[in-house]
Order: structure tokens, then sequence, then C-alpha cells
């Protein structure tokens, strides 16, 4: 199997290194400006760094691509130009869902297969052993590639190219939040000589399956907005009396703020259930984008 990778940061590198263990691949590497630490990586390991997409990806089976997502349709045109038929791109990026569609059809119209598969996790902590999904068309050699590598994969299904990326972002909302808030905490947390314990109290979300405990957040959010919102205020005050800037804690105090009084405008959601809460929600989003006006939209 003849196996391309676009892209040789993070992650392309710890697949190639993956790939590159296993006796029945051969791996490539495209990147005009590889980072130094795949330089050494291709020095030691003899696979060739090419700076550019040209003829001689003619013969590859797989690609995967591993650049930013923005890079994506930059990269998608010389891969359909030059990829033989029948060859597959797998598409590792976290372009939007619409960027990958539009990819997806360029590559269908060229005789090339086309999968979406999404990152969701910590590639920093498991590398090509990260949970991966996969969205499009069921091709043996693809999933055979990535479990070949360790890498467990779930296969999202009746889905098409866009599909993992969705759930991804999505997923991307509350991680990278957490992320950002915790960025905020800890370094607060250890100036007041309070880490391990802000650990241990911390401990109670290991009780229960993490999807729970979001769910419990969305149903008890409406009802109990005014009481957090007061909490959160005192959260981000305890924060700049650190001299951590409680940026991000102060949009969250708003938040509830704005919760607080949509549930005293509407009487809030019409019972305490998980479902309950999600249909108000959305109410207030669509009420939100009705009443935004044609020239807010356009500027």
């Amino acid at each position: 199997m003849k196996t391309t990778i676009i892209g040789s940061g993070q992650v392309g590198l710890c697949w190639a290194e993956a790939l590159t263990a296993n006796a029945a691949q051969t791996v490539s590497l495209s990147d005009p400006q590889p980072p130094s630490a795949t330089v050494t990586w291709s020095e030691n390991s003899g696979v060739p760094i090419r700076p550019e997409v040209s003829e001689w990806i003619a013969d590859q089976d797989l690609v995967l691509v591993c650049v930013p997502g923005s890079v994506l349709p930059f990269v998608i045109d010389p891969l359909v130009q030059h990829l033989g038929a029948g060859a597959t791109i797998v598409d590792m990026t976290t372009a939007a869902a619409q960027a990958k569609r539009e990819a997806a059809g360029k590559a269908a119209a060229a005789g090339l297969g086309y999968v979406d598969i999404a990152i969701t996790g910590a590639v920093a902590l498991s590398g090509a052993r990260t949970p991966l999904l996969y969205a499009g068309p069921h091709i043996n050699a693809v999933e055979e590639l990535l479990t070949s590598a360790g890498a467990p994969v779930r296969v999202l299904p009746d889905s098409a190219p866009g599909d993992a990326v969705t759930v991804k972002l999505l997923r991307s909302v509350i991680m990278k939040g957490l992320e950002a808030l915790a960025i905020e905490a800890l370094p607060a947390a250890r100036s007041y000589g309070v880490l391990d314990q802000l650990y241990t109290v911390l401990s109670d979300v290991d009780q229960s399956p993490f999807t729970d405990l979001l769910k419990s957040m969305v149903a008890t959010h409406p009802a109990h907005a005014v009481r957090r919102h007061a909490e959160v205020l005192e959260a981000a005050a305890q924060l700049d009396r650190a001299g951590y800037p409680s940026e991000l804690t102060g949009h969250v105090a708003e938040k509830y703020a704005a919760t607080a009084r949509n549930v005293d405008g509407t009487g809030g959601p019409d019972g305490s259930s998980f479902e309950a809460s999600l249909d108000w929600l959305d109410t207030l989003a669509f009420q939100a984008t009705a009443a935004t006006t044609p020239e807010e939209v356009s500027a």
C-alpha cells in the first residue's frame, strides 16, 4: 500500500511515524515548509519530504491530508489533478463541513474516493492512537490503515464527508472552552496554594459519565441561572484579586445573566428535563436570529 501524507506538523508526523513502522506501507511526505522535528525525522528515517504535489503522486493509493483546515481548498486541486483514478483522499483536517463537501465533490468528479476523518482527542497525548470519527463511503483500505496504527475508529452510519467534522467542532466548543477556563483557573489556584485541593474537589466529575454531567447542567441551567450567576461573579472577583484577569469567566457570568433575563421574560422551559431546556434554548436562538436585521447580516 502506497500512502502519502500531506502536511507534516504534529498530526502528519505522528502518522508518518506510525505508518513507517508497518512493513506493508510505503510512506511519502509532502510539505513546503516542514517543521524542524519533521526534517530531523526524515533524515533519520530516510523518508524524503517533497515540497509540492505533482506527477510523483500519481501511483499513490491513499493520501492523508493533515494540513490546517484553511489550507484544504489549496491542497485539493493539485491532488485531483495528479492522483490516479481509484485513489482515496483521507481528509483529517478541521476544515468546515461545506469545504469538505466541496472537496469531496471535486474528488468524485475525478474518480477519487474521499472520506472525512475527525480527530476527537489530544494527539499530543495519544499520537496516532487518538480516537477518530469516520464519515463517508465505506472503504476497507482506509479503515484497515487507520486501525493498523492502533487508532480507535468510530464510523458514523449513513454519513457523508463533512459529517465527522461537524461533530468534532461541536465537541471543540466544549473541550476548547474547558481548556480556556483551565488556563484562567489553574494558575490562580496555584497562586492561592490550593491547586491540589482543587484537583480533589473536581474528582466528583469522574463519578459519572461526562455526557450525563453535561445533560444535567443544561437541564438545571434555566432554573438556577440567578444563583449560578452570583457564584460566577464571585469566582471572577477572586481571580482578579489574585492578579489573574477573569476575561472568560466574565463572559460566562454574562451568559448566566442573559439566561436569567430570558427566564424572566418567557417564564422559562416547559419543564425541568434536558429536552425541555433544549427546546427552550432552540426557541431563544430562533427568536434571536429572526430579530437580526438585513443590515446586521450584511455587515
